[in-house]
């Protein structure tokens, strides 16, 4: 089911409730984002730090479970969001951006399994 705004603000909130580090924060949001760099086609078009209206394209090679990522990959994409700075809010707003976008991925590829 396709998420809006207010589903995005609502988690954000509760993220925000969590009290998690920066450092955490970071790490959270580079894993969602090579989570779903790893299962859509041109994936890596998807910009930690920016809102994406996405079409979902998954991948072929996707068959019924995501591909997890590495843990060099995430700490690669850790590294560029530390360097951008972005505040707490922002990185609470974009993990649940990301969260709600791969629960949506998730489901998509429950529903068709081949």
């Amino acid at each position: 089911m396709p998420f809006d705004k207010e589903d995005v603000t609502a988690l954000a909130f509760k993220i925000y409730k969590e009290s998690d580090s920066i450092e955490k924060s970071i790490w959270r949001l580079a894993e969602l984002c090579v989570t779903l760099n790893n299962n859509i086609i041109n994936g890596y078009d998807i910009k930690p730090l920016e809102t994406d209206n996405l079409v979902v394209l998954i991948r072929p090679d996707v068959n019924g479970k995501l591909i997890k990522p590495e843990e060099d990959e995430i700490r690669k994409v850790a590294e560029i969001i530390y360097y951008e700075s972005p505040s707490k809010s922002q990185l609470d707003w974009f993990i649940a951006e990301k969260t709600l976008l791969l629960r949506e991925l998730e489901d998509i590829i429950q529903n068709n399994k081949k």
